[in-house]
Formats: structure tokens, sequence, C-alpha cells
């Protein structure tokens, strides 16, 4: 009776464990487990480890949640039986416990995995990867499988990974703007960056076709005149006689505090270039890392295709919400 009293407890706790831990795998935050990773600690790099290997977390669970359920129903055969000879009483015994068993064994561990998924995961981590390694053997062939359909459907989950970690980077600037840490703003402005960032440059730059450039040897006051005229705060400058001769651009602000003797030629400068499947996110970071407004976009065969200014990358920020800021 006492054996079958211990059974009955460990396989209550593991069912408990397991179940509670896949909550928590799925709730945790990545963000933090990465971080805690890149600082060295080495629970949170197993987790990252089990995160970038779904699939064997997941065969461990399942391994570990059915030998859970058959320690319980032979822990419950062996009281039933010890208690009393009758083939009704086994019968209902497991109804009987089937209560207990989902308030203890699954319902309350998955709530508190819920409420504090990264303290308790860390917890359970180390036996978690004891399991890990004991189940290994079963939870390889399951893992296997789980390779073969992928392969087979040609399905992969690189893009629902991606889908996943933007999801949480937004929980996360949504819980520091209930903490107090983030202003509303900015937690808008993270928002609409991630819904831009993977977008090309080509969605966003000014066709060559639309770009109205000033001559190189303009002076300022007809750079100036022609920068009222446009609206610009960037000017575009071409030489010869082909407009579409780019050869760098001026900034209006450098005009303005010039002598009235400068040219356009006197302020040029360099017009670099970017590939126009060049990220939004890659190419907005190197244009504020390099104090740049204005880069000439290339094609696919490298010719120039058209202008990138850095107010068509911040644009696309400032919509909604933040719209207010760009008055």
């Amino acid at each position: 009776m006492i054996i079958a009293l211990v059974l009955l407890v460990v396989g209550i706790f593991l069912s408990a464990f397991f179940s509670g831990s896949e909550t928590g795998f799925y709730r945790a935050s990545r963000v933090r487990i990465v971080i805690a990773g890149l600082d060295g600690d080495r629970i949170s790099e197993y987790l990252l480890k089990l995160i970038n290997n779904p699939a064997l977390f997941v065969a461990t669970t399942l391994i570990g949640n059915n030998f859970a359920n058959y320690l319980t129903s032979l822990a419950i055969v062996l009281i039933t039986k010890g208690a009393t000879d009758s083939n009704a009483a086994e019968m209902l015994a497991p109804i009987m416990m089937s209560p207990m068993l989902f308030v203890y064994g699954e319902l309350l561990p998955k709530n508190l995995f819920y409420q504090s998924p990264n303290s308790l995961l860390r917890l359970a981590a180390p036996a978690f990867l004891l399991f890990t390694c004991l189940f290994a053997p079963v939870a390889a062939v399951l893992w296997g499988m789980g390779r073969m359909l992928e392969w087979a459907l040609g399905e992969s989950p690189d893009r629902i990974r991606l889908t996943l970690a933007r999801k949480e980077v937004q929980q996360v600037l949504e819980e520091g703007m209930e903490a107090g840490l983030l202003h509303p703003t900015q937690r808008h402005l993270g928002q609409s960056f991630f819904l831009v960032a993977s977008k090309p440059v080509s969605e966003f730059f000014l066709p060559a076709s639309k770009v109205q450039p000033i001559h190189l040897d303009s002076t300022r006051d007809q750079a100036l005149k022609f920068a009222r005229q446009k609206r610009y705060s960037d000017l575009v400058v071409f030489a010869g006689t082909r407009k579409t001769n780019l050869v760098g651009f001026v900034r209006t602000v450098d005009l303005l505090v010039s002598s009235e003797s400068v040219t356009v030629r006197d302020v040029l400068r360099e017009l670099k270039q970017i590939n126009s499947s060049e990220l939004f996110g890659e190419a907005i970071m190197q244009m504020q890392a390099d104090h740049e407004t204005v880069r000439s976009v290339v094609g696919p065969e490298g010719k120039p295709v058209g202008i990138l200014l850095i107010d068509q990358l911040t644009d696309p920020l400032l919509k909604g919400p933040l719209g207010s800021l760009q008055r």
C-alpha cells in the first residue's frame, strides 16, 4: 500500500511538472531568456536550445505525460486492490480520482506557470534536462518523425518562429508601458517599426522619373529658391546636361548658414548607394548611423533607379496615433 501511495504522489507530481512546463515554455518571454543566455546563464542557454528545437521539447513532454499517467493509473489500481477485491471498485476508483488528478495534475500547475512562466521554468529546467536525457532514445525517434513530416510537407517553422518573435517583442513593449517604463508613444513607434522592418527599400524610394534635381553650378540663392518652391529640405544634384547624372546632394541648412557667394558645388555631399532589395530596418539604421538623409537606390543590375530620402523611411513610422509628431 505504501508503494502504491508513493507511486500515486510521484505520478501526480510528474503530471503537474510536465503540464506546467509545457505552459511555461509557450508562455515564457524569449527576449528575457535570450538576454540571460547572452549574459552566460547556463539555465537560459539550455532553455534557448529547447526553444530552437521545439520538436525535442514536445517529444519529451509527451513521453513524460504518458509516463506520469501510467504511474498514476497503476497506483490507483494497486490501492484499490489492496483495499477491496471488488471489480466494480477498480472501475469506479479512476473515475472518482479524476477530479483530483485534473485539479492538481493539470489545472493548478498550468495556472501557476501561466502567471509566472519565466521564474518557474527556470526552476523546472534542471529537472527537465534530466528527463530529456532519460527519454532521449524515444524522443529521438519522435523528433526524427517530426523532421520527416516537415520534409514531406515542405513546411518550415522559420516563418512561424519569426512571427512568434515579433509578437513577443510587442508583448514586451506592452508590459513596459504597463509598468511605467515606456510612454505609449514609444510603444506605438516600436510596433510601427516591426510592421515595416522586413519590407524592402523598393517599396519606399522615389523613382528616377520623379526625381527633380538641381544643377551642380547653381548658386546659393537659386538652390534656396528651388528648395522653397519644391518644399525640399535636401536637394539632389546633377552634372552636365542629363538630369539622370546624379553626383551628390546638398542640405538646405548648409546653404542657409553659408555666405551668398557659395555655390552648390561648394557644399556638395557624397551620394552613397543602397540596394533596392535592402530591408527597411537595415536601411534606416545605416542612414541614421552615417548621419545621411539621401541615398541613391540601385536595382538588381547595379544601375540607379531612384532616390531614397530619410523622410520616406520615417513617415511610415509616424502614422496612426503618431501622426501629430509630423506637424
